[in-house]
């Protein structure tokens, strides 16, 4: 410390930049939470509703086996929405999606995708503006 200085702004800036680190956190929990619910309801639009002549008796339909959570993120830290199709729909959900040598693909994560664009910038500066209140 210097003699003759004061310090006494820094105290001022340090709590205005930590009070901004604990809303941008809030808002991105919020965004995560609607950018989880606005992707499972793309892909539920857009999944088909029926894939070939019959399914499985205890097989659950598509539209009812999409699995919307909010995971880590291992290669760049922090965290982001996986939407995928759950457990009795295995491997199916990338075959429906990207079709084999027999059957062509619908692409409808791609569909969904650009479904949930615009509703997520909404989402987002939702989320940003509530907590920025002026």
């Amino acid at each position: 410390m210097i003699k003759g200085m004061r310090y006494s702004a820094s105290d001022k800036i340090e709590d205005f930049t930590g009070k901004t680190v604990l809303e941008v956190e809030a808002a991105k929990k919020r965004f995560l939470e609607d950018a989880k619910k606005q992707g499972k309801a793309a892909v539920q639009r857009h999944i088909p509703k029926s894939v070939g002549k019959r399914r499985h008796i205890n097989r659950k339909a598509m539209q009812k086996d999409i699995e919307a959570r909010i995971v880590k993120d291992k290669i760049f830290g922090g965290k982001r929405t996986r939407i995928r199709g759950g457990r009795q729909t295995g491997r199916l959900w990338h075959i429906l999606n990207d079709g084999t040598y027999r059957f062509r693909g619908t692409r409808f994560m791609d569909k969904a995708l650009a479904d949930m664009e615009s509703g997520l910038d909404a989402a987002l500066d939702a989320a940003l503006s509530e907590e920025f209140k002026p």
